[in-house]
């Protein structure tokens, strides 16, 4: 599957952050926007957030696995983004409905937003061992923070305890823990084995050669 190019999904970006710079300031110097004018700028803020969860998912993969979550991201971030628009521009009167999409629209993002983070730390899991272990137990956190956040947009009256909480508190510490350590192993840790050796610096050349003819002087 072919993921969308990074100068593609930088130009979008950067065109739907001036669109939404320049609602913004439409709105606070004029009377407001409007309830068209609103919708406008909660799209555009949507395609923001999307924009940039994709972008956190491109890159070469160097594993199945990891070309798995960034395909994961990309159609976290799509479907969301397709989701909110709908809730957004949907006028429809079964609130019912309505609450659907826009719970199927938090779960696709909070996808989209577990994916791009595990794309983040994954490319530092072959540095070395302590790194592919703190990596791998990160990756693991992320995973699990997401499916214990996606279950309050997931189940309505969603109310599993203290003990859930507790547990997703501690989750989510050793999830920012292991990214802070990968953070610092890949700044101040050994150099890769693969890593390209510093180019080496070429003699000047020498200004007689040691093949060069000399002329005998008669």
């Amino acid at each position: 599957m072919k993921l969308p190019d990074r100068k593609f999904l930088l130009r979008l970006i950067i065109v739907s952050l001036s669109i939404t710079a320049m609602l913004g300031i439409i709105s606070v110097l004029g009377t407001g926007l409007g309830g068209t004018g609103v919708k406008i700028l909660a799209s555009v803020i949507g395609i923001d957030a999307a924009s940039i969860l994709a972008l956190c998912c491109t890159g070469a993969a160097k594993s199945v696995s990891q070309r798995a979550v960034q395909v994961a991201g990309m159609l976290g971030a799509c479907l969301g983004l397709a989701t909110g628009i709908c809730v957004i521009w949907w006028d429809t009167t079964a609130s019912g409905v309505r609450e659907g999409i826009l719970r199927a629209s938090v779960v696709f993002f909070i996808l989209a937003a577990a994916s791009a983070h595990a794309c983040l730390v994954l490319p530092s899991r072959s540095h070395s061992r302590p790194a592919r272990a703190v990596v791998t137990g990160t990756v693991l956190c992320i995973g699990a923070a997401a499916e214990l956040i996606a279950n309050y947009a997931l189940f309505p009256n969603f109310d599993p305890g203290n003990g859930y909480i507790k547990a997703l508190a501690v989750i989510l510490i050793l999830d920012a823990l292991g990214t802070i350590l990968i953070l610092l192993m890949h700044r101040f840790g050994p150099r890769r084995p693969d890593a390209a050796p510093p180019e080496a610096h070429a003699p000047p050349p020498s200004p007689n050669p040691s093949g060069a003819k000399v002329t005998a002087v008669p």
